[in-house]
C-alpha cells in the first residue's frame, strides 16, 4: 500500500490521472516522491516522470497543455518540464536499464527502491547540491545496504565507477541546506543524517533499522572537506 499521505491530494490526483491516461503508458514515477510513498519517510512534492523510451516533447507539451492547462518552463531534447496547477512536473527519457522490475500499485507504475537508490546515489556523485537527495539514501539505508545500492548502481550506471557514488555520501560542502524537509513523524536534525551515512560507508553491507530509530552511538560528525570522489 503507498503512503499517499506523503503528498498533497491534488498531487495524487494528478499522478492517478496522469498514469491512467494511455498516452504516458511508457512514463514511470521516480525520484523523491515515488520514494515517499513507497517508505512514507517525508512530504514530496514533485512529480519526475521517466522513460527508457523516445518520445515527442512537443506534442507531449501541446497535450498537457490541452488536457491538463500544463505550463512549460523548459524543452529540449527528451525533457519536458513545467507545471500543473502549481505541481511540478518533469518528463524525462532515462535511457539506462531497470535494476529491477517496475511497482504497481494502486494504478500507479513507480521505480522499485534498487533503481530509486541508483538514481539517487548517481545525482549525489554527479551534482551534491540536494539535500533530500542525502535525506532519502539514509532512508533508504532501512530496506537496503549500501553494498546493495551500489551494486544497484553498477547494474544502471556500469560505465561508471560506483566508488565515486559512495565517496559523495561523505561531502557536503556543495548541499543547498535551504531546501524545505518535512519529515513524517520525526523533527529534521541533519545530525542523524550524516550519522546514518557515515555509519553505512563503515558497515557496507549492513541493512540498519528504520532512521526514526536511530541509534545515539550513530550521531557522529564526518569531517566536511573531502573530494566529491573518483572519476
Amino acid at each position: 500500500m503507498l503512503h499517499t499521505q506523503t503528498v498533497e491530494t491534488g498531487t495524487y490526483e494528478l499522478l492517478k490521472s496522469i498514469m491512467s491516461d494511455t498516452v504516458f503508458d511508457q512514463f514511470s514515477l521516480a525520484g523523491g516522491t515515488a520514494l515517499s510513498l513507497l517508505i512514507g519517510h517525508r512530504k514530496s512534492i514533485d512529480l519526475d516522470l521517466f522513460t527508457v523510451d523516445e518520445f515527442n516533447p512537443s506534442w507531449i507539451e501541446k497535450y498537457l497543455q490541452d488536457k491538463y492547462a500544463f505550463r512549460g518552463d523548459f524543452r529540449e531534447g527528451f525533457s519536458l518540464k513545467g507545471e500543473v496547477n502549481g505541481v511540478k512536473l518533469d518528463f524525462i527519457r532515462h535511457d539506462y536499464p531497470d535494476v529491477e522490475a517496475r511497482i504497481q500499485d494502486d494504478g500507479i507504475r513507480l521505480y522499485s527502491l534498487k533503481d530509486i537508490a541508483a538514481m539517487k546515489l548517481s545525482a549525489i556523485a554527479d551534482n551534491g547540491t540536494r539535500l533530500k537527495d542525502f535525506i532519502d539514501v539514509a532512508y533508504l539505508s532501512g530496506y537496503l545496504s549500501l553494498k546493495e545500492m551500489l551494486t544497484a548502481f553498477g547494474t544502471k550506471y556500469p560505465q561508471t565507477n560506483p566508488y565515486r557514488a559512495a565517496k559523495g555520501l561523505s561531502y557536503y560542502d556543495d548541499i543547498r541546506f535551504t531546501e524545505k524537509i518535512d519529515l513524517l513523524g520525526k523533527d529534521f536534525r541533519w545530525e542523524d543524517i550524516t550519522a546514518r551515512l557515515s555509519a553505512m560507508t563503515k558497515e557496507e553491507n549492513k541493512r540498519f533499522g528504520l532512521l526514526d530509530k536511530v541509534q545515539k552511538e550513530e550521531r557522529v560528525q564526518i569531517p566536511r572537506r573531502k573530494s566529491r570522489g573518483i572519476r
